[in-house]
């Protein structure tokens, strides 16, 4: 598959257009393309009849854009298969296995494993030699690899200022964990640490919990994270950073 770049640009600015820029000096600033670059491409956009005299978008010019980002999803998407084809994973053994061999893959506690090919789910060929319960690498894996649907469950709680004790906030708390579902807890600042050790509870997440518990939802596992209101807004802009970069994992938002 081959992308022109007169393709893209054009692309790029029938886009513009459709979202009400037509002024050229407007698109060029905005894609930082010369003028004369969007003028050439306005006039073959025109002459193909995709805008019209006015620089507004024709039903046309619309199939052709629509039609045209497609393709381009689809360049990207074999792209970045052909590129994780190529890489590289680590993979706990579950046999003696050959460089070479065809395995299949699944997660176990979290963690990716390789075992005898079975012909159906996900699978990948092994890199070197490694026996039962070792680490090796795989490489040109086809297929998915199942991993349960898992969320993070942040728990705030008032600031220090404005609880009345320690022992109410810890029996709420208590409550609220008692029933929900999860397979760690992490907390975020003294607050939440105090908490927890009043409750005798050790947290698998003291430090960077919140990362942590992205990287448990990547493998399978629902984290539970107790954390006050302002260290909550403080980590706001880490939690959205986190979330753009693995949008498919849940988060839900609880306050006691």
């Amino acid at each position: 598959m081959k992308i022109e770049q007169a393709l893209i640009s054009q692309l790029m600015i029938l886009l513009n257009i459709k979202n009400g820029k037509t002024r050229p000096s407007e698109i060029s600033k905005e894609l930082d393309i010369t003028l004369q670059g969007v003028v050439y491409h306005i006039k073959i956009l025109k002459d193909k009849k995709f805008i019209d005299e006015n620089n507004k978008i024709t039903k046309e010019g619309f199939d052709f854009l629509y039609n045209g980002l497609n393709y381009i999803e689809d360049f990207v998407h074999s792209s970045l298969i052909s590129i994780d084809s190529s890489l590289v994973w680590e993979v706990i053994s579950d046999a003696d296995m050959k460089n070479g061999e065809q395995a299949s893959l699944y997660m176990n506690n979290g963690y990716l494993h390789a075992g005898p090919y079975t012909g159906k789910g996900a699978s990948g060929k092994i890199v070197r030699d490694s026996n039962k319960n070792q680490c090796t690498g795989i490489t040109g894996v086809r297929g998915i690899i199942n991993i349960k649907k898992t969320k993070i469950i942040i728990i705030t709680i008032d600031n220090v200022e404005k609880i009345r004790s320690i022992e109410d906030i810890s029996i709420k708390v208590k409550n609220s964990i008692a029933n929900i579902d999860y397979d760690f807890l992490g907390t975020v600042g003294e607050l939440a640490a105090n908490v927890m050790e009043n409750l005798a509870i050790k947290p698998k997440f003291e430090y960077s919990a919140i990362n942590a518990a992205f990287e448990a939802a990547k493998r399978g596992f629902t984290t539970a994270i107790i954390i006050s209101d302002r260290f909550f807004h403080f980590s706001l802009n880490e939690i959205r950073d986190l979330q753009s970069k693995y949008p498919d994992i849940e988060l839900d938002l609880k306050h006691i």
